[in-house]
């Protein structure tokens, strides 16, 4: 059975939540305020948290677990909204210590953290039977280290990250796809002006052949770079860029055989 208001603070009579406040108490928990946060570059007082960290948050008060009670540390309802989760162990019977817990954000936008606003709130509990705990985190005051762990959703955020990657992709290569298009209509288009305008101008065969081997070269190597730079698509670019020297090159040199 969950303590009421009435229990906590006669809890708080009792010293069981050592630097309480009576703001603090609500209707079946406590808020705590935060004491610092934990980052494996140490310790701050603030800290912007971005989609899918995490930061372990340490409270203010400290806790005495009375006997034949437990202790749970609860996500406030407003920064579960927020976009916040958390993560945090029961407290045992007999259990003294500073309320250590992990939070993190699992929104898609980034998240600031502060003491100035709880984050967290413990609820007491009744129990039954049971043993003092007495176990390697009894009387932790102050915060002894991170383990090496990874971020709880760094998957999650590492597969969006390809997703993301994959969809700039498609997005260069659309884009690529669409300048490639223009250059192909402009080429074909430039094309029919020269041969018209050679042919009206009673030029030979060999000199129509030069200046259309001279766009088409033109063009390819315009849309070799199109592909470099938009798409980099490295097969593409060498494949445009050889067949576009060689016309550039052959167009070259038919205009010194035929001078």
């Amino acid at each position: 059975m969950l303590l009421s208001d009435v229990g906590i603070r006669k809890l708080i009579e009792s010293g069981a939540i050592e630097g309480a406040r009576d703001a603090s108490v609500g209707p079946v928990s406590y808020d705590l305020a935060t004491r610092r946060f934990y980052t494996r570059d140490g310790e701050r007082e603030g800290i912007e948290l971005m989609p899918g960290e995490s930061v372990f948050v340490a409270s203010e008060e400290v806790i005495h677990v009375p006997e034949r009670m437990a202790a749970r540390v609860l996500l406030k309802n407003s920064r579960i909204r927020q976009g916040l989760a958390l993560d945090a162990p029961l407290y045992f019977p007999g259990h003294v210590t500073r309320a250590y817990f992990r939070v993190t954000n699992v929104s898609a936008d980034a998240i600031a953290l502060d003491r100035s606003r709880p984050i967290a709130q413990v609820a007491f509990e009744t129990v039954q039977d049971g043993e003092a705990y007495d176990g390697a985190f009894s009387g932790e005051l102050d915060f002894r280290g991170l383990a090496s762990y990874t971020d709880v959703l760094g998957p999650q955020v590492r597969e969006l990250d390809a997703k993301r990657d994959e969809v700039v992709g498609i997005e260069r290569r659309m884009y690529g796809n669409v300048l490639a298009l223009f250059a192909v209509f402009a080429a074909i288009f430039t094309l029919v002006n020269v041969s018209a305008s050679a042919l009206s101008a009673a030029s030979s065969l060999a000199w129509l052949v030069t200046v259309d081997l001279m766009v088409i070269g033109g063009f390819s190597l315009l849309a070799s770079a199109i592909e470099r730079i938009v798409v980099r698509d490295g097969r593409a670019t060498r494949a445009l860029a050889v067949i576009g020297g060689a016309c550039v090159v052959a167009s070259v040199a038919l205009a010194l055989i035929v001078r």
